[in-house]
């Protein structure tokens, strides 16, 4: 997912245990007495049903939870028993070499941008730092739309949250989607982890398991297959 835009806003992180605002700040400054500089805060919440502090210790915990279930992963493929064969087969379609070498260098990589993550990684849509990014806006399915994030920004790695993520469960049972599920799939859309796409929107447990039957070298760089792949329970 891509988004581009400009705006002339900022974000403040004011400490671990308090709310962090987007400021709208606009400042004439000049010789003249009793110039004014006006600041007005939107302290609108990330999430409608949390604090913004409750929202960081959420998406932060979901993600110390899925770097360890990523190392988890990790060892599977490198130990390279058939459990770990046969899971990379229901996912990607495949288990040969190639395939195993493309997991290991991407989950590595996304160990390290994940571990990387704070909250100031996570901002709402349309906010300074989602559209500092540089990407154009995608505005197709906003209502669907959980999270976004810009494939080539690898230097800020943000993370646009919309309110569909919020509703969601924290981790994922059976086949539902979670909010822990949409931070890894994000995640692996950075090109400096697997570059993914979502292919065809294949989203989900069964369009996923069809991709992979069906067209093996797309599904393995589909966003959702990858997290699938990472946190689905046996």
């Amino acid at each position: 997912m891509s988004v581009f835009g400009r705006s002339k806003n900022f974000e403040l992180l004011a400490g671990k245990n308090e709310e962090w605002f987007e400021v709208h700040s606009s400042a004439v400054t000049n010789t003249n007495p009793g110039s004014m500089v006006y600041v007005t805060i939107d302290t609108t919440p990330t999430c409608s049903n949390m604090t913004d502090s409750e929202f960081r210790q959420t998406v932060m915990a979901l993600r110390d939870d899925a770097v360890e279930i990523i190392g988890q992963r990790l060892r599977e493929l490198k130990t390279w028993k058939l459990p770990a064969q046969e899971r990379v087969e229901i996912w990607f379609g495949t288990s040969n070499e190639a395939t195993r070498a493309k997991l290991i260098d991407g989950l590595t990589a996304l160990v390290a941008v994940m571990n990387g993550l704070t909250g100031t990684n996570f901002v709402r849509p349309d906010s300074y730092m989602d559209v500092a990014t540089g990407c154009v806006p995608n505005r197709k399915n906003l209502n669907g739309e959980a999270a976004h994030v810009c494939r080539p920004d690898t230097s800020t790695h943000t993370i646009a949250i919309r309110e569909n993520f919020c509703a969601l469960p924290n981790k994922s049972a059976a086949t539902l989607d979670s909010k822990q599920l949409t931070i890894v799939h994000e995640c692996t859309h950075f090109i400096d982890t697997f570059g993914s796409v979502d292919y065809k929107n294949t989203y989900g447990q069964f369009l996923g398991k069809r991709l992979a039957k069906e067209e093996p070298d797309m599904a393995v760089q589909n966003a959702d297959n990858i997290a699938w792949y990472i946190l689905c329970v046996d």
